[in-house]
């Protein structure tokens, strides 16, 4: 498949991963300090015009509301890109972090756990989980017991493919974090020290 063939929601994937870091970030006060850096990641990314780039930077990043609603555009734009993928696309997607943690050989093996839900995607066996836990947390009497029994018996079956997603989206966010979290030390540590240096009476 050439990069003209794929669809949107693989090149939406890329394209907004670090929206996706921006917005885990956003979940933990001590990591909020790091969103500016995981977005500027993201924009430059774009591969758009430099002063385009600069005039959203200008405008997300003036206020605190601004870094918030961009973070939660674009990590968005990551979820709906993300539950759009077949289970075979996520797993070539994820494959290379399967490689780095199991080598290629058994990488190829696992391929086969993923065959085993052809013809869903991510999107779909996520509301299947969602829609089996409401029917089973259900306190209204709108289900019998046959119906909670089928949706145990979904969540049974769907409980390993959803675990490894997660786990697998997790370390994906653990292998970026790095690179979002960069620039963000680069100015605090030169904050830190020009600003030392510049009130340092001769």
């Amino acid at each position: 498949m050439t990069e003209e063939q794929k669809p949107k929601y693989l090149e939406d994937l890329t394209r907004y991963q670090y929206a996706n870091v921006a917005g885990r970030f956003m979940m933990n006060k001590e990591d909020s300090r790091f969103i500016p850096g995981a977005l500027e990641k993201m924009v430059d990314s774009f591969g758009i015009d430099k002063d385009m780039i600069e005039g959203f930077k200008a405008g997300a990043f003036a206020s605190k509301e601004g870094v918030e609603t961009a973070t939660k555009i674009y990590a968005q734009k990551y979820h709906q890109a993300l539950e759009n993928l077949s289970l075979s696309e996520f797993y070539d997607v994820r494959s290379g972090t399967l490689k780095s943690l199991f080598g290629d050989e058994k990488a190829e093996e696992y391929k086969s756990f993923f065959g085993k839900y052809e013809g869903q995607t991510v999107g779909s066996i996520v509301k299947k989980i969602t829609q089996s836990q409401t029917i089973i947390n259900d306190q209204t009497g709108l289900f019998d017991e046959e119906k909670k029994k089928e949706a145990k018996k979904t969540l049974e079956k769907y409980a390993s493919i959803s675990n490894v997603i997660k786990l697998l989206e997790d370390r994906n966010f653990e292998e970026l974090r790095s690179g979002a979290t960069k620039l963000t030390y680069k100015e605090l540590i030169k904050k830190e020290i020009e600003g030392e240096e510049n009130g340092i009476e001769e």
